[in-house]
C-alpha cells in the first residue's frame, strides 16, 4: 500500500478539532500524511479581512493545538464547502476524507447529521469517513454491503487499500419478489419456504463466486453472508444486529446506492461512503 494521505475538513468547532486529533493518530499508524482544509464561505468576504490574513491567523490557532501540522499541509480556501473540500481532495490526490457528522453547532454526541457533511459526501470522488462518536479510530471488523456489481468490486478494493488489516465482512441482501402476493398466487407455507431457500442458495453461490473474483491479496481477511431483507433503510440496524462490526462501508452506486445516506444518518458506528 502507498503512503496514506488523509484530508480532514475543519471549521474550528469543538467537533471538528476532536476529529482532527483522531485523524492524526489514525494516519500516524500508517506513517501517512494529514492535510487540513478550512473553507471560508464567500459570504464572509463582505468583511474587510482577506483570505491570506484569515489563513495566517487560522494556522496560528491550529498550531497551538496541533503543532505537528505543517504549514504547507494547511489549506485555507474560499468558496462553497460542498465543492471546495472535494476539490482540495482531488488536487492533493488524497486517499480519504475524514470528518465529523455535523458542523459548527452540533457535537459528536448529537443525532443530527449536518448538511455540510452530506454535501461533501455528494461531491467527493474519494472515500469519506464520517466519525459518529467520540472514540479512537481503531477498527477490527468492517461490514460492507455488496450487490455483486463491478462498482461494488471497485469499492471493496478501495476499502482494502485504506484498511488493509481489517476483517471485511461482506453482506448481500436479497428480496423475495412479490412476497406479499404469493399466498394469493397459490403458494402454501411449504412452497414459500422452498422458494425462499432457493433464493438464499442462489445468492450464496453468487457471493462465493464474487469473493473469488476480487483477487485480493492472500493476507486479506474477508468473509460474506447473505440475508433476506425488506430493503428498508430504517430496519438496517435491526437486520445486522447479530453481526460483529465496528465500522460500515457503503458505496453510492448500484442497487444499494439509496442506502448510503440513510445508513449514514442512522448508524451508531462510523461510516465510510464511497463513490466509484
Amino acid at each position: 500500500m502507498n503512503k496514506l494521505k488523509t484530508l480532514v475538513a475543519v471549521d474550528f468547532s469543538k467537533d471538528s478539532l476532536t476529529v482532527l486529533q483522531k485523524a492524526i493518530d489514525f494516519t500516524k499508524k500508517f506513517n501517512g500524511d494529514v492535510h487540513v482544509v478550512h473553507v471560508v464561505e464567500n459570504s464572509f468576504f463582505s468583511k474587510k479581512k482577506d483570505l491570506s490574513y484569515i489563513r495566517e491567523h487560522s494556522i496560528k490557532v491550529l498550531n497551538e493545538k496541533f503543532p505537528a501540522i505543517k504549514d504547507e499541509n494547511f489549506h485555507c480556501v474560499s468558496g462553497k464547502i460542498r465543492s471546495e473540500v472535494a476539490k482540495a481532495a482531488q488536487i492533493l490526490n488524497s486517499d480519504l476524507i475524514i470528518m465529523g457528522k455535523s458542523g459548527e453547532t452540533y457535537f459528536l454526541g448529537d443525532s443530527y447529521m449536518g448538511s455540510h457533511t452530506k454535501d461533501i459526501i455528494r461531491n467527493s470522488l474519494i472515500p469519506v469517513l464520517v466519525v459518529k462518536s467520540d472514540h479512537e479510530l481503531k477498527y477490527k471488523n468492517l461490514l460492507m454491503l455488496t450487490d455483486f456489481s463491478n462498482d461494488s468490486r471497485k469499492a471493496i478494493r478501495k476499502v482494502v487499500n485504506i484498511f488493509p488489516n481489517l476483517h471485511i465482512k461482506l453482506l448481500n441482501f436479497y428480496t423475495v419478489p412479490f412476497e406479499n402476493r404469493l399466498n394469493n398466487y397459490g403458494f402454501n407455507d411449504s412452497d414459500l419456504a422452498e422458494y425462499q431457500l432457493s433464493l438464499m442458495q442462489e445468492s450464496t453461490e453468487k457471493l462465493d463466486i464474487f469473493i473469488s473474483s476480487l483477487e485480493l491479496p492472500k493476507d486479506v481477511k474477508i468473509s460474506g453472508r447473505v440475508r433476506k431483507s425488506s430493503l428498508n433503510p430504517k430496519l438496517f440496524e435491526s437486520e445486522v444486529k447479530d453481526i460483529v462490526f465496528d465500522i460500515v462501508a457503503v458505496h453510492t452506486t448500484g442497487k444499494i446506492s439509496f442506502y448510503a445516506l440513510d445508513i449514514l444518518e442512522g448508524s451508531e458506528k462510523d461510516v465510510v461512503i464511497l463513490k466509484v
